[in-house]
């Protein structure tokens, strides 16, 4: 069975900071933590407040038992709702207690919290978890990870219909799209807009028809939607790198539609950011090079820059034994052939012979 979630008591408080890539192998600790996002469905939008849960997997990547701490941050219009042994400490962030964690340990802790029902007005929302393991000495190693707040397309109005897909950048950290659909579901034709709210670090990249709100914000004409049709946007989005790093993030997309007659309808949505270099970590340990790549050598090297070790010394002594010991006995059988060469000629009359 999992280890049991973390619980209070002990902790000492260990702030989010900025995100940071795991820290394999740093003194055989290592530490891993990945989240989910907080989706909420239709029922949001009748509720004061909804509570759900934020799903949280540690794991101990390291090859040293280890004292793992858990932190989070809530963005506005979201609170802890009661997770057991864990505290606010302020600004939105929480702490909760230290647990033990052998080599390989994982397992999956659910933070409960709490989405107000204006939180909407302020999306895209986004938090983020931090994980720090300590050992003995004075090592350490911190993992983090973003999660997003996703709220369903709404306030539901009628003759107005919202939908956006996922934006996800690839292990290049190229530009991505973001596809945006808008739909007049109502009798009259009306003119379309769409607004594209990001977090920082990332932006929409230039397009026709589109201006700059404000450094987050960008408003882009859709034209004319007619009655029972829907109109597609593909919009080029950028991010930095620090940025794809701290994802999953959220953005939000607001739209408008402007009938010739009527009212003006409007409904908004969040969408998700994801990226392929934060799932990315450095190896564990540096790659050992094998037997027909001089591993011996490599083994046989201390911090001496390179000197012979004993039984190295021993193996040159042996050869060079070897060697003279052969040359002994070259020599040896050399002056032996020489003596049998230079000695008298037997006389050919000493042999007996038949008449």
């Amino acid at each position: 069975a999992p280890p049991p979630p973390p619980q209070g008591g002990g902790g000492r408080p260990v702030p989010p900071g900025d995100p940071t890539p795991s820290q394999q192998d740093a003194g055989g600790l290592g530490v891993r933590v990945t989240t989910r996002d907080i989706v909420l469905g239709p029922g949001y939008w009748n509720a004061r407040s909804t509570t759900t849960t934020l799903r949280v997997t540690v794991a101990n990547t390291g090859t040293l038992a280890g004292r793992v701490h858990l932190a989070y941050t809530l963005p506005a219009g979201v609170t802890d709702a009661g997770t057991p042994g864990c505290a606010a400490v302020g600004g939105g962030n929480w702490q909760c207690g230290e647990w033990a964690a052998a080599p390989g340990a994982k397992f999956t802790s659910l933070i409960r919290v709490r989405v107000d029902g204006g939180a909407w007005r302020k999306m895209p929302l986004n938090g983020s978890v931090r994980v720090t393991a300590s050992g003995a000495g004075t090592a350490t190693a911190a993992d983090n990870e973003g999660f997003a707040v996703l709220f369903p397309p709404g306030p539901p109005v009628s003759g107005i219909s919202l939908d956006a897909d996922e934006v996800a950048f690839d292990i290049s950290g190229g530009p991505a799209e973001l596809g945006v659909r808008l739909s007049n579901t109502g009798r009259v034709d009306a003119t379309g807009r769409v607004e594209v709210v990001l977090p920082d670090g990332v932006s929409l990249l230039s397009t026709p028809g589109c201006e700059v709100v404000s450094p987050t914000r960008t408003r882009c004409d859709a034209g004319t939607v007619a009655a029972g049709r829907t109109v597609t946007l593909r919009l080029p989005v950028a991010a930095t790198p620090q940025a794809q790093r701290e994802a999953p993030l959220a953005g939000a997309v607001i739209a408008q539609l402007d009938p010739r007659s009527g009212r003006t309808r409007q409904m908004q949505m969040s969408f998700r950011i994801t990226a392929a270099v934060a799932l990315a970590t450095p190896p564990a340990a540096t790659p050992v090079p094998t037997g027909s790549q001089g591993v011996i050598a490599a083994g046989g090297q201390t911090s001496d820059g390179g000197a012979m070790t004993s039984a190295q010394r021993i193996a040159v002594t042996l050869i060079v034994i070897s060697g003279l010991l052969v040359v002994l006995a070259l020599v040896l059988a050399t002056s032996s052939l020489r003596r049998r060469m230079s000695g008298p000629v037997p006389d050919p009359s000493a042999n007996p012979a038949s008449d």
